[in-house]
């Protein structure tokens, strides 16, 4: 006969940590995108492809730059989520600026390989990622949905108004 009896213990701080989805969402996001534009690079470096003059692709000096601001904010906030759960919700939102401007350098890799397949990728990478915006949008646009629902309440109270 076994024992079904289980202690009732907290998780570690690091297993809760861990088991964030969020967390793992951000981590398996930014590995791919990292492989994608290291893969790009080799690419372009192993068939010697020029890259084209910075007056045609000038955004990818601002995006780089960018892109490896915010991973590092998103990687030291999540590691600071370890300890303090209020951490992980910036660490969130910089991961998905950060996987935003990853892509956004890969699309400008893919056009110095070949534009009509940077603009195949980007058109099907843009359609996919709709959700994306949603999910950025989402928290915020419920406050705002939340002040103006409260100020219809309001305005529409019953004896506020005088009619002459």
């Amino acid at each position: 006969m076994t024992n079904t009896n289980v202690a009732a213990t907290k998780p570690t701080l690091l297993r809760a940590w861990w088991m964030n989805k969020n967390l793992r969402l951000d981590l398996a996001m930014s590995s791919i995108i990292m492989i994608l534009n290291i893969e790009a690079m080799f690419y372009m470096r192993t068939h010697k492809v020029v890259p084209l003059d910075l007056g045609s692709s000038g955004l990818l000096p601002l995006f780089v730059p960018f892109y490896i601001l915010f991973s590092l904010i998103s990687c030291i906030c999540w590691v600071s989520g370890i300890t303090d759960v209020n951490f992980c919700e910036g660490g969130y939102a910089c991961g998905l600026v950060s996987h935003i401007f990853g892509l956004c350098v890969f699309v400008n890799l893919l056009y110095h390989i070949s534009p009509q397949l940077a603009l195949y990728v980007g058109i099907n990478l843009g359609l996919c990622l709709l959700w994306l915006v949603a999910i950025m949008s989402g928290p915020y646009l419920w406050y705002g949905v939340q002040a103006v629902r409260g100020w219809w309440k309001f305005v529409n109270q019953p004896g506020r108004a005088k009619i002459n």
